[in-house]
């Protein structure tokens, strides 16, 4: 209970300011008596969006004789459709600031008519190959519309779907080079997780600098976080001999940008990039211990290592929330 706000709602009530009615509501809440259930209901909504994509994949999967590829790149269209003109509908006008969601179901639906489009898009891909062998364009095709739609009804729920999107894209194009004679293409699609990672925090700050949809700016940060770190990780593990200085290289500079990254973080009160900063950085740690001493220690030591470190890394994260919340 909020012995304060419970106190003033009491005091504006006797003065007149608030009647009695008006005074329930906010009575109750100063009193705990009112919990918010928008969390857990996003949540369960998020889920029915990807059961029902789930669903019509495995409809199409056991249907495909008796309806056809026609009838079902048709059917899947028109689902598409309607959820977005229910969207398109719904919405309020367009702002380059936070604009308030109009209905809880707004950003899933949004999603669920995205995410039907761009399975009906690859499903006419795989059954008619329009594109042939340019196929992963499509990726790119699905990324711009996304991209827009997210902009237009300002969801960062599309706008991570649209980097995703785009960053498989480039994954999959480099896969498919055959110029990449003087690289392993595990490396060629490690460099584009890099550069893809660099380009979405570039465009996090694009966002806050710009002053035009800053409230973008913590999805796009992140998703560009993660791939750069994850990228770093699969070079450290990918490189199975011990002491390989390519190993040791990427794990090293997974630990100072992860350092930094954690660094940063704490002075700016983010606790997600701080979180992601300390594991990642835990994990450049990691991968220097391993690779500068091998097998050349037994596994009491090891076992000893994870224990403590690990203990080590929770500490900190628990310290640095803590920390986080005292500041003003």
């Amino acid at each position: 209970m909020n012995t304060d706000v419970a106190v003033a709602v009491e005091d504006l009530r006797s003065s007149g300011t608030l009647t009695e009615v008006q005074a329930v509501l906010p009575r109750r809440a100063a009193r705990g008596e009112i919990v918010s259930l928008r969390g857990e209901l996003g949540v369960l909504l998020y889920a029915g969006v990807l059961l029902v994509v789930a669903g019509a994949g495995l409809l199409v999967k056991q249907n495909l004789a008796a309806i056809g590829p026609i009838g079902i790149a048709l059917g899947i269209g028109v689902a598409a459709i309607v959820a977005l003109a229910w969207v398109v509908r719904t919405a309020p006008r367009f702002s380059w600031g936070a604009v308030p969601s109009p209905h809880l179901a707004f950003d899933y639906l949004l999603l669920l008519g995205l995410l039907l489009g761009a399975a009906d898009l690859g499903y006419i891909e795989v059954q008619f190959t329009p594109l042939g062998a340019a196929w992963p364009w499509h990726l790119l095709i699905v990324a711009l519309v996304t991209m827009v739609f997210a902009i237009r009804y300002d969801s960062r729920v599309a706008l991570s779907l649209a980097l995703s999107s785009f960053a498989a894209w480039r994954g999959v194009s480099v896969s498919f080079l055959e110029w990449n004679w003087w690289r392993a293409p595990e490396e060629i699609v490690r460099v584009n997780m890099i550069v893809c990672g660099a380009a979405f925090v570039g465009l996090g700050v694009l966002f806050v600098k710009s002053g035009r949809k800053a409230h973008f700016e913590p999805v796009a940060t992140t998703l560009g976080w993660l791939l750069v770190l994850g990228a770093l990780f699969t070079g450290m593990v990918g490189h199975g001999n011990a002491g390989d200085p390519g190993a040791l290289s990427y794990a090293a500079l997974l630990f100072v940008l992860a350092g930094y990254l954690a660094w940063r973080s704490l002075r700016r009160g983010l606790f997600p990039l701080f979180a992601i900063g300390v594991v990642g950085a835990y994990a450049g740690l990691c991968g220097l211990v391993l690779r500068g001493l091998g097998s050349s220690l037994d596994a009491i030591f090891w076992f000893a290592w994870f224990a403590i470190s690990s203990l080590a890394v929770l500490a900190a994260l628990v310290m640095g929330h803590a920390a986080m919340r005292r500041k003003p």
